[in-house]
């Protein structure tokens, strides 16, 4: 039998958690510093470094494609991993759900920030936001909404109102974050051609219906859950329109490999969601049985290490150890970042091979370059979704670090599905 030991598991930190924070303070901090002291034109070493590596890249891309640098790369990827670890920590404190059901409530904000950046690459914005519908800018603009709606969410959540009443506090909260993104980027709509927004106020009206039309879909979700997921719905909803509305503006006809680009859409979208019902469905018995028990394969009950729950010979064991390999296949962190490798894998073999698309990323470029076809990456993307869902798989996470186990999926998915399906707008519009 699995024994629990009493905890207080939501307010001890872990002394690399607090490490990693004020390390992550240093940064920013630094970085804020190079990046004023170059904007009043004071010259120093910092400002320099700051501007070469990650401002004018991100300038360069919003006007061009200037691509990616070995030292941003590098930057990215760290401080990256080391915000997952650090707003773990944050989100534990908080009591917030660590539970699969959060990463599928932020699931839409993960098209959001595609559906931004296609519209960025289709030139629909002005300068200003051009720089911020680009990477890394798009991923701080995605986490502010992100923020915005869930400490709404959070604040309905923990309040003293009845069920009833907070349903409809989400609801009002998530229309007004809805409403207020439809006249920021409507406002902003400053193409290099002539754009009739009929279509995105049509769009955004159904946004702003939305919370209400998708009540019934986010039943278990709690009221974060469903502020964050109704406000990334209606956001997709909003930027879709923009981008309904560049199509609704030129000549489809025109589009280079027409209708081939809309089939390669199909293609691209198509294999990720038919891999997902297929793992879903492979896993979705052994999930069942072992969350009868309220079990989830990889996380250990409040108290237990890893080496503990290894050391230990019981009949419940046995029976996890017998059916995690199935059972991680049905869950969200597993399935949703092997898709999304696949998904930016496949992407990016149409859009190079077929489309004469060319790549930015330094890694991804060299796969390419290697046996000069996109082909060999996504080869290397379909081996990086089999080790994601053998990570999964073999892991175990304390129970104070469910948080960090859905944060590295939510990572993992979004450098993977956040650029494929980017790609594969590019491939529709033809940009």
């Amino acid at each position: 039998m699995l024994f629990r030991r009493v905890v207080n598991v939501l307010e001890e930190w872990y002394d690399y958690e607090r490490l990693i924070i004020r390390a992550l303070a240093v940064i920013m901090t630094l970085f804020c510093i190079g990046a004023f002291l170059g904007s009043i034109d004071f010259a120093n070493p910092l400002s320099d470094f700051v501007y070469k590596y990650y401002l004018d890249p991100i300038i360069g891309e919003s006007t061009g494609d200037s691509g990616y640098n070995i030292i941003n790369t590098m930057t990215y990827g760290v401080v990256l991993a080391m915000f997952v670890v650090a707003l773990s920590g944050w989100l534990r404190h908080l009591g917030v759900d660590g539970s699969d059901r959060t990463l599928l409530a932020l699931l839409p904000f993960v098209l959001w920030a595609a559906l931004g950046e296609v519209a960025e690459d289709a030139e629909m914005f002005g300068e200003f936001f051009s720089a911020w519908f680009v990477s890394p800018g798009v991923h701080f603009q995605t986490a502010t909404w992100v923020i915005i709606s869930g400490w709404l969410g959070y604040r309905i959540h923990t309040s003293d109102s009845s069920d009833e009443e907070k349903s409809e506090k989400v609801k009002s909260a998530s229309i007004i974050v809805i409403f207020t993104q439809f006249i920021i980027y409507a406002n902003s709509i400053d193409g290099k051609v002539d754009i009739d927004i009929s279509l995105m106020l049509i769009f955004s009206i159904l946004a702003i219906m939305s919370p209400h039309i998708l009540e019934s879909s986010a039943e278990s979700f709690d009221s974060i859950q469903r502020t964050v997921y109704f406000s990334g719905i209606g956001g997709c909803l909003v930027l879709f329109g923009a981008i309904a509305s560049y199509l609704s503006s030129i000549d489809i006809t025109d589009i280079g490999n027409y209708p081939w680009n809309f089939v390669a859409v199909i293609v691209v979208i198509g294999f990720p969601v038919v891999l997902c019902w297929f793992m879903l469905e492979q896993g979705r018995e052994a999930a069942s049985e072992l969350a009868s028990q309220g079990i989830v394969a990889g996380i250990l009950p409040p108290g237990m290490t890893e080496d503990e729950y290894i050391e230990l010979e019981s009949e419940q064991k046995n029976l996890i150890e017998s059916l995690r390999l199935k059972a991680t296949m049905a869950y969200p962190v597993a399935f949703l970042p092997v898709a999304g490798q696949l998904m930016d894998g496949i992407a990016t073999y149409i859009g190079i091979d077929f489309f004469g698309y060319t790549e930015k990323h330094i890694v991804s470029e060299a796969a390419v370059e290697l046996f000069d076809t996109a082909l060999t990456f996504a080869i290397l993307k379909l081996g990086i979704g089999g080790v994601v869902f053998w990570f999964y798989s073999m892991a175990n996470f304390e129970y104070r670090q469910q948080h960090l186990r859905l944060l590295i999926g939510l990572a993992l998915m979004v450098v993977g599905m956040a650029p494929g399906l980017r790609n594969v707008g590019r491939l529709m519009l033809g940009v």
